[in-house]
């Protein structure tokens, strides 16, 4: 029988769509593997969580939202670990049903083609928290797997002399104009790491 696997995160979210995603992704994990529990603890501040003494990894969720000063500086923080969306998180969850490689110009670009992929009103709010659970409840492990995939081709089809570099302690960084992201690296090794620990429940 595979041993127990647990992970856990310290966290940072931009706001609640990241959340209630992480939290989402959470609850799939102990539904489809009863041997393995991931926990994502929640900090208010990024400030305080770049301060926090702990052993757990640190993460911070935010989008890059038009606003790169904003960015930089997040993804500079002290010892946490930036993940990140461009323009925003609508990307990241639009790319769990379709291949969305557009570059838009304003953050309430991805919405239209999100409650059409989703199914929700013409005029829906897509930020309202009964909306996100809405998402949320149509996307399931392989929706994730899809939407990982879609993301590497999206970057790896990135030009190298296009990118655009931050130093991070000691560390470069590196980001594109949008569509970009990094949020598929964590959650893909995340994965792989879970998979190493035996098959689906039922499977």
């Amino acid at each position: 029988m595979p041993s127990k696997f647990r992970k856990s995160y310290v966290c940072y979210y931009d706001g609640q769509q990241e959340k209630m995603y992480f939290e989402h992704f959470a609850k799939l994990i102990k539904e489809n593997f009863s041997n393995s529990t991931v926990d994502f603890e929640e900090v208010k501040k990024l400030k305080v969580l770049s301060k926090l003494s702990t052993n757990i990894p640190k993460i911070a969720v935010f989008d890059y939202d038009n606003k790169p000063k904003e960015f930089e500086c997040k993804v500079k923080t002290n010892g946490v670990e930036p993940i990140y969306t461009s323009l925003n998180f609508d990307l990241w969850l639009l790319l769990h049903k379709k291949k969305f490689s557009k570059s838009i110009l304003n953050n309430d670009d991805y919405q239209a083609e999100i409650r059409k992929e989703f199914g929700l009103g013409d005029t829906d709010n897509i930020k309202k928290y009964e909306n996100i659970k809405k998402i949320l409840n149509q996307i399931n492990l392989e929706d994730i797997e899809r939407a990982i995939k879609n993301a590497n081709e999206i970057m790896n089809a990135k030009l190298e002399d296009d990118k655009i570099k931050i130093i991070k302690g000691k560390k470069p960084f590196y980001y594109y104009d949008n569509p970009s992201m990094n949020i598929h690296n964590f959650f893909e090794k995340l994965l792989r790491e879970i998979a190493k620990n035996g098959a689906k429940d039922g499977r």
